[in-house]
């Protein structure tokens, strides 16, 4: 093997460089001290969905097409698979150029698509889809494993805590054992490895391990989210004793982690700026009085953990989950001939309503730039329930995105709190402007991830001061001896190199890098991968 590549679903050093100095994470520690380490700079939003395709691609999310786990439009959305990435992946140039490579649980990866070597997709997976590419790897392999798992089984809630944890470490385990077998038996030049449970640990338990956090309570799971760490350490250290010593070693994540203290209704207070309409229909009018005196899906969601059903929500179909949720105020009762603009995703996604990329769109070319900083203005006026104001920074569109799909992003990104805050990420989730999660979560992204090389040309215990996700795939490229494709946004890392060579850059070759044909999924997927977004909080 070249090149083994680990990622850590949200890893932070905030976390990693306390731990490693108390002895928890020998094993990072030794890749710390011995190559090369950074802050990584992730996608806005700082979010799996777009920074994962940022990864792969090498390119903005302009150029991919991947902006979130959704595509909004209007009232509606659609989700992403690995069909929506418009560029060609880092695993479909290596494969072009002969290398054999092995993906494992990598997010937005499935349908697995075929390349020279092997594939199991991630997170976004359905779970009764084909994950595998070829498609008998699982079974050729699973002697004296377990069965494969892609997510948790157990969806987290407060009271249910000893059993949450069980049920994470097992997906740690699954994933750490997968990929020892894997390496073993399926011989690569490059095999990349992706932990997702640390990330789904993080959002639930932080509160328990931050002493600072509004609602830290002293448990028996303050350590939880350490000995995750710990146990994805374990995994590290196993993994690297399998290589050859000519290997290098990359460990990364897609964005890092906080605490998380409330929740902002975007719609509801653009809704009270008159920047967003609704209805004026007798029914409309019903609904939004309900909304605002409690009938509302985060009540609805406490009756259902209080009977203890909130794992059962996938055995409902999406016919009857839709009709359930008409019965709120949601987007189907905005009137959208009247309505500026509207927030969809968890991080503070705001979208004009533009005519010709929005169905019923009235924002125009011509009063866009008018429109939206009237949209700004308004934001930049809210305050949290202290009357402090929360909005840390404002991110125009152009500011972070460039490329053929650039107009289908948000046209306005809030920093909220500095990320202490994040948005609902459909229409609202109570009547309040600013709320709590409604599972309680504690903890979300922020945009700095983690960056360690090492190597037999890294240079040792170098710390950079800036890398961005988008230059991975140049970088990886580079290290291998490989030309860079001039299409791609981000730059070679050379600071990581002992004895820096040139960088020599290609031309893009599209019928040898071809991008696969957009295609939906089935009916019965979209209704499994949406219920695993529900359940994760990401929907």
């Amino acid at each position: 093997m070249r090149l083994l590549i680990i990622g850590i679903d949200g890893a932070t050093f905030d976390l990693i460089h306390p731990w490693i100095e108390k002895g928890h994470l020998p094993n990072l520690e030794r890749l710390v001290q011995g190559g090369v380490s950074s802050a990584l700079t992730s996608t806005l939003p700082p979010v799996t969905s777009p920074a994962w395709p940022t990864f792969m691609t090498g390119c903005n999310p302009g150029k991919h097409g991947v902006f979130d786990f959704i595509q909004p439009s209007g009232a509606d959305f659609q989700l992403v698979n690995a069909t929506k990435i418009k560029q060609p992946t880092l695993w479909q140039r290596l494969s072009n150029a002969g290398y054999r490579v092995g993906v494992l649980n990598v997010p937005v990866t499935y349908p697995p698509q075929p390349l020279n070597g092997f594939m199991i997709s991630g997170i976004l997976s359905p779970k009764n889809g084909r994950i595998t590419y070829p498609e008998d790897l699982i079974n050729r392999h699973r002697n004296g494993l377990d069965d494969y798992r892609v997510a948790p089984n157990v969806q987290y809630k407060s009271g249910i805590e000893a059993e949450f944890i069980d049920d994470i470490f097992e997906l740690i385990r699954s994933h750490g054992d997968w990929a020892l077998r894997l390496m073993e038996r399926e011989p690569c030049d490059v095999f990349m490895v992706h932990f997702i449970a640390l990330d789904i640990m993080m959002h639930a338990l932080w509160r328990f391990m931050d002493h600072n956090h509004p609602r830290f309570e002293p448990s028996p799971f303050e350590n939880a989210i350490r000995d995750g760490y710990k146990m994805v350490d374990g995994y590290v250290g196993r993994l690297l004793d399998q290589l050859p010593d000519d290997a290098s070693i990359i460990v990364m994540s897609d964005h890092g982690f906080g605490p998380l203290n409330s929740i902002v209704n975007l719609n509801m207070y653009l809704l009270e700026k008159g920047l967003l309409k609704l209805r004026r229909d007798p029914l409309t009018r019903l609904k939004a009085t309900a909304f605002r005196r409690g009938l509302s899906p985060a009540i609805v969601y406490r009756w259902i953990e209080r009977l203890g059903l909130q794992n059962l929500a996938t055995r409902v179909s999406k016919n009857t989950r839709n009709q359930m949720v008409a019965r709120f105020l949601s987007f189907d009762n905005v009137d959208w001939s009247q309505t500026v603009a509207y927030s969809m995703g968890h991080v503070g996604q705001v979208y004009l309503n533009v005519a010709g990329r929005e169905p019923e769109g009235i924002v125009s070319e011509s009063d866009y730039s008018e429109q939206r900083d009237a949209v700004v203005e308004s934001l930049q006026e809210l305050h949290d329930n202290e009357d402090r104001p929360l909005v840390s920074r404002v991110i125009l569109r152009e500011e972070t995105y460039h490329g053929p799909y650039a107009r289908y992003g948000p046209d306005i990104h809030l920093v909220l709190d500095d990320y202490n805050v994040i948005a609902f990420p459909l229409f609202a989730t109570d009547g309040n402007i600013i709320t709590q999660q409604i599972r309680g979560d504690s903890g979300c992204h922020r945009r700095e991830g983690i960056l360690i090389i090492d190597g037999p040309e890294i240079v040792s215990g170098r710390i950079l001061t800036e890398a961005n996700i988008v230059d991975l795939a140049p970088t990886i490229l580079h290290m291998l001896g490989e030309g860079v494709p001039r299409t791609m946004d981000g730059q070679v890392l050379r600071g990581v190199f002992q004895s820096p060579s040139e960088v020599s850059f290609v031309e893009e070759d599209h019928e040898a890098n071809h991008v696969v044909d957009d295609q939906a999924l089935s009916a019965d997927e979209e209704a499994q991968v949406e219920e695993r977004l529900r359940s994760l909080g990401y929907l």
